[in-house]
C-alpha cells in the first residue's frame, strides 16, 4: 500500500513540477534546501542494520534482475504515452532505488527499507550539485575537466555539508 501512496505522491508532485519553469540557480537551491531539511528529520530516525544474512540463490538473482529490467522498461517507456512537458518527470524516477527498496523490505524488513530512505537525501544532494557544475563546467573546460571538477564539487560538498550540519547537531 505505502509503494501506491508514494508513487501516487511522486506523480502528484512531478505533475505539479512539470509546470514550473526551472531556473538554472534557483531550482537548485530549492531542491537542495528540500534535501537538506529531509537529511535533518530523517537524522532523528534510528538506523536499522541487517543482522540476520540470507544466502542468496540463483533464483533469487534471476528474480531481482527480472524485477529491475521491468520496472526500468516501464518507467522508461511511459514518456511515449504522455506529453512531452510531462515526459520529463519520468527521467528523474528512481528505477534503480525502486527495485533496490521492494527486495531489501520484502527480503529483510520494512525497517531496512526505512534506513534506506532515511540516508538517501544526505548524498542525493551532491548529485545536485555535480548537474550544477556539469552545466556550467562542461562549454567552459570541456567534458574530462568538467567531470572532474563536478566530481570533486560534489564529494566536497558532501564533506562540508557533513561538518555544517554536525557543528549545528542537526545529524549525529
Amino acid at each position: 500500500m505505502s509503494l501506491i501512496i508514494s508513487f501516487i505522491s511522486y506523480l502528484i508532485i512531478a505533475f505539479i513540477l512539470a509546470y514550473v519553469p526551472p531556473h538554472v540557480i534557483l531550482t537548485p537551491v530549492i531542491v537542495i534546501t528540500l534535501m537538506v531539511i529531509a537529511t535533518i528529520y530523517f537524522a532523528k530516525k534510528e538506523n536499522f542494520s541487517i543482522d540476520k544474512r540470507i544466502k542468496t540463490s540463483i533464483s533469487d538473482i534471476f528474480f531481482r534482475s527480472l524485477l529491475t529490467i521491468s520496472i526500468f522498461l516501464i518507467i522508461t517507456s511511459l514518456p511515449k504515452y504522455v506529453p512531452s512537458n510531462i515526459a520529463g518527470i519520468f527521467s528523474s524516477f528512481p528505477t534503480v532505488l525502486l527495485p533496490l527498496m521492494l527486495i531489501i523490505h520484502f527480503r529483510h524488513s520494512r525497517f531496512q527499507a526505512r534506513t534506506i530512505i532515511k540516508n538517501t537525501p544526505y548524498g542525493l544532494s551532491s548529485v545536485v550539485i555535480y548537474s550544477l557544475v556539469v552545466y556550467f563546467a562542461y562549454a567552459k573546460i570541456g567534458i574530462v575537466f568538467g567531470t572532474i571538477v563536478a566530481f570533486i564539487c560534489s564529494v566536497l560538498y558532501v564533506i562540508i555539508q557533513g561538518k555544517v550540519l554536525k557543528y549545528f547537531k542537526l545529524i549525529k
